[in-house]
């Protein structure tokens, strides 16, 4: 009983606290590849519609391939009459993806990101990080599809034996409304159109590209409003290109489109957010790595996918 008590000691002081670099190794720096920047990509209201019933997810059940998602076209998308024009989207399928995770170079265990998704009611996308003697690291957003693709509802994230923090959006039909948030409940934020959280964010991102992936060439800046835990900043995240890669070393060499966040402030400069997307996956997302100012990294290395039913 002691020794499995010192080892939660230890295993919660490592989480909040961190352990001297020395004792523990740091998770592999990444190349630094500078790109020009080519262009910049604000947000655009998305193409829309009621879309038939799916059909149904194919699966090569030597490659785990999936189908061909959602296509969402020309239509309102649940907003009201009347057409849209916009960029193509196009959901993923929806699927538990697999992953090897780790906290600072260090193996954890298996990861999950259960994704959900039907057009006419909404999504769910949910991330379990097992992390043995502190807790599980979940976080999970929830949301609709509106004129500007995957909209958020309701953003939220538990560390270990942390409490709960979580972002609230209250949306006005528009595109627009106000943002409440737990660690700041006496304040609200305008609610920019196109605003995603830190989840929402890959599959905003795999949508694009399922819908056109000629957009976002090695270069361009895509320009999207982040909500976090008590504020909203808008984030640049400039297109590495799509190459051959094996970027994932769990898969070995695939076609990547990589995605690196660009710092606009000062202490951004120390912060870190790469997000890498398999495009024989329908564009879901193979590895993702996230630094903060303290140089602590999550890392999460896909490995394996199966599909599931949509929303209930």
């Amino acid at each position: 009983v002691l020794i499995a008590l010192l080892i939660s000691l230890f295993g919660h002081f490592y989480v909040f606290v961190g352990f001297p670099s020395f004792l523990f190794s740091k998770a592999a720096p990444l190349e630094e590849n500078f790109v020009a920047e080519l262009r910049v990509e604000p947000v655009k209201k998305v193409q829309l519609s009621k879309p038939a019933a799916p059909k149904p997810t194919v699966r090569d059940e030597s490659s785990n391939a999936v189908g061909d998602g959602v296509v969402i076209e020309a239509g309102n998308g649940g907003q009201g009459g009347g057409a849209q024009e916009g960029q193509p989207f196009r959901l993923p399928d929806p699927g538990i993806y697999y992953y090897d995770a780790f906290l600072d170079g260090q193996y954890l265990q298996t990861a999950s990101i259960e994704w959900q998704v039907d057009p006419s009611i909404g999504y769910r996308l949910f991330i379990h990080i097992p992390y043995a003697f502190v807790g599980p690291f979940i976080f999970e957003s929830r949301g609709k599809i509106d004129a500007y693709g995957l909209a958020p509802d309701f953003y939220v994230e538990h560390l270990g034996s942390r409490p709960a923090r979580f972002t609230r959006f209250d949306r006005d039909g528009k595109g627009g409304g106000k943002m409440f948030f737990s660690q700041k409940p006496e304040e609200t934020k305008d609610l920019p159109p196109g605003t995603q959280d830190r989840l929402s964010l890959m599959m905003q991102l795999a949508s694009l590209l399922g819908g056109d992936d000629k957009i976002d060439e090695k270069g361009t800046v895509r320009e999207i409003p982040i909500a976090n835990l008590d504020t909203v900043e808008t984030w640049r995240f400039q297109s590495q290109g799509e190459e051959l890669s094996d970027a994932v070393s769990t898969m070995g060499p695939m076609v990547l489109r990589h995605y690196k966040r660009l710092p606009v402030k000062e202490k951004d400069l120390k912060r870190r957010n790469d997000i890498w997307l398999i495009k024989d996956f329908g564009w879901i997302p193979g590895r993702v790595r996230l630094e903060n100012e303290k140089g602590r990294t999550i890392e999460l290395l896909f490995k394996q996918l199966d599909p599931i039913a949509d929303l209930p």
